[in-house]
């Protein structure tokens, strides 16, 4: 249920449910911190009452803050040392920056080193996608190598 409110279908976030959330967890977390102060005047050398106080003052207001972090944190989809796990979006909007870079960098000085690295980030993403994205990032990979090939526009210069 929070996925749904907090993202859209595609998985994008919705930026005014997120700030109206989590701005709402560290509200209640700091109003509990401001009963724990007031703990001592409340309970006034009634343990129970005490106890009681605490127990709403660190559980109720303070463990939505640490349940929703802690939620992100499992929701994370990238660990370290693994390969990232792209949408067939992302993978699509990776390419076509790709592809943009590489024919925006054809008039530049350093065309040659852009291209260069651009080609190798076609073919990293070509190494983790499979099906017709793999396709796809490949031929990316094979049109930026083809740039690099084309004679540079008149009025650059070689590095």
């Amino acid at each position: 249920m929070l996925a749904r409110f907090l993202y859209t279908p595609t998985g994008r976030i919705r930026p005014r449910r997120m700030i109206l959330v989590v701005g709402g967890a560290v509200a209640f977390a700091i109003f509990g911190t401001f009963l724990l102060v007031l703990t001592p005047v409340i309970g006034q050398d009634r343990e129970g009452v005490e106890t009681v106080w605490v127990l709403f003052s660190v559980f109720l207001l303070k463990f939505p803050l640490v349940f929703l972090l802690w939620w992100f944190i499992a929701r994370n989809k990238e660990w370290p040392v693994r390969p990232p796990k792209w949408s067939e979006e992302e993978t699509r909007e990776i390419m076509a920056y790709l592809v943009s870079e590489a024919d925006r960098s054809m008039a530049l000085p350093d065309a040659r080193q852009r291209l260069a690295y651009l080609q190798r980030e076609a073919w990293n993403v070509a190494d983790r996608v499979g099906g017709d994205l793999k396709v796809d990032a490949v031929n990316v990979a094979l049109h930026i190598d083809q740039l690099q090939t084309q004679p540079r526009p008149r009025g650059t210069r070689r590095p």
